[in-house]
């Protein structure tokens, strides 16, 4: 690991509302000169009770909020209504405790034995992991406020395997700044000695200080827990984690976006279901040469300022895009929700669902709604009904058969643009003149020729 892509800012805390006893405290104590003791007798209680409330140190009850009505005349609902907010942001700031998780409804089940099994058998799952884990992240993180795993092509990229900055944290991901380090390895302990101490010797003492380390594999790692306390036991970074397979199939549970994505990854059968990535291959990879994104590259500039403002509002309706094809429509929300979108749209992008079958879609809607989901036939568009205003959603549909005006519609390309792109997947000037012909400039004729 070198200096390149190293975090160095953490996240900004949430501040804690104040403690309904350092409230009586400075607004009450403080201004009449009343000492702790006779505070105490006028509420009725006793001294060491009522010093550790007033200090912060113990919650207020129902009863101790209606003894300071009576003494101070504080209204008792006032008194609990403060302790719930501070107890609240004292909670989301500490982080939910390992064994609290949220209610599921899972799509598939994956086990330990599983995921080891497809980086047995997947010659590219070392790049590959780069993004399970980047969607796993995204998809059960909230509050992020940077994020890189790079992956595929640049997962040999100098730096981190991950870098991670959020807010909240979960019983996976810690709070504030933490450093991913992962390997496929048989041997799980080489590899990550090995990326500890080349994270140590490449950070400050200032940057580690603040960095939570963490290490994950994909296979079974029975000495875990006691390398980790080990390294724990040195200091040398804010704290240390590891994750395995037994680790990962737990996460997984929790995700349904990762859920699909891997059901595509390792050609399962998923109800219907399919990930953005699977998406682009099934449409793009279809021609020799490949089809590429930049066939998008226009109808994206035109889209994504009024999708990310649809997106950042509490969904009203069904987002709708029209096409020639469904196939097209599909295939751009891929390279929509991708680099080309940028920032905004890109950390959406492993919490979309394509849902292509109908049933799938009200069964995992009774859990967690933290997903967006794309119909991309009639019957799945019904099913959308009574989550309409609950999460976001999309609907794709050819353009002849949109029944109200697409928030998107995606029009034939112009012939300058469909020639650019024709030229980067490597055709002769004869090939890029027929197909911009023969196609009428159309993706979905394209495609087809």
């Amino acid at each position: 690991m070198h200096n390149e892509g190293m975090i160095t800012s953490t996240a900004t805390p949430t501040a804690v509302p104040q403690h309904p006893g350092q409230f009586i405290r400075d607004t009450i104590l403080t201004p009449k000169g009343l000492s702790v003791l006779a505070a105490a007798k006028q509420v009725g209680v006793g001294r060491p009770a009522f010093s550790n409330f007033i200090n912060g140190n113990a919650a207020a009850t129902a009863e101790m909020a209606s003894r300071l009505e009576v003494a101070f005349n504080v209204p008792a609902q006032k008194i609990l209504d403060m302790q719930a907010a501070h107890d609240a942001a004292a909670a989301k700031i500490k982080g939910a405790p390992f064994a609290a998780k949220r209610y599921v409804v899972p799509l598939l089940t994956f086990k330990a034995n599983d995921i080891e099994a497809w980086v047995d058998h997947n010659i590219f799952s070392r790049s590959r992991f780069a993004v399970f884990l980047r969607t796993l992240v995204n998809s059960t993180g909230t509050g992020i406020s940077k994020i890189d795993f790079p992956g595929n092509d640049d997962a040999e990229r100098p730096g981190w395997d991950g870098q991670l900055e959020i807010q909240n944290a979960t019983p996976w991901i810690p709070q504030g700044t933490s450093g991913w380090e992962f390997g496929t390895n048989q041997e799980p302990k080489v590899k990550a000695d090995g990326d500890f101490s080349k994270s140590v010797a490449a950070a400050t003492k200032e940057v580690r200080d603040h960095t939570t380390f963490i290490f994950v594999t994909p296979r079974r790692w029975l000495g875990k827990q006691a390398w980790v306390e080990k390294k724990q036991s040195e200091s040398l970074w804010k704290d240390v984690r590891a994750y395995d397979s037994s680790d990962l199939e737990q996460w997984l549970e929790q995700s349904i976006p990762a859920q699909a994505w891997l059901a595509n990854e390792v050609r399962r059968p998923s109800k219907g279901v399919r990930s953005l990535d699977r998406c682009w291959d099934d449409w793009s990879q279809v021609s020799n040469p490949a089809l590429v994104g930049s066939l998008f590259a226009t109808a994206i500039d035109q889209a994504k300022r009024s999708i990310t403002s649809l997106l950042s509002r509490p969904p009203e309706r069904p987002i709708q895009i029209a096409a020639d094809s469904v196939g097209e429509a599909v295939a751009f929300l891929s390279q929509l929700f991708g680099t080309r979108g940028g920032d905004e749209l890109q950390g959406h992008r492993d919490r979309v669902l394509v849902f292509d079958e109908a049933g799938a879609l009200p069964e995992l809607a009774q859990g967690a709604k933290d997903f967006i989901a794309v119909a991309t036939n009639p019957f799945v568009e019904r099913e959308l009904g009574p989550y309409a205003l609950s999460m976001h959603c999309i609907v794709v549909c050819p353009r002849n058969a949109a029944n109200i005006t697409p928030d998107v519609v995606l029009e034939p390309l112009h012939s300058e643009a469909l020639r650019t792109s024709l030229e980067e997947m490597g055709l002769e000037r004869d090939e890029v003149d027929q197909y911009t012909i023969e196609s009428g400039r159309s993706l979905t004729v394209l495609r087809r020729r």
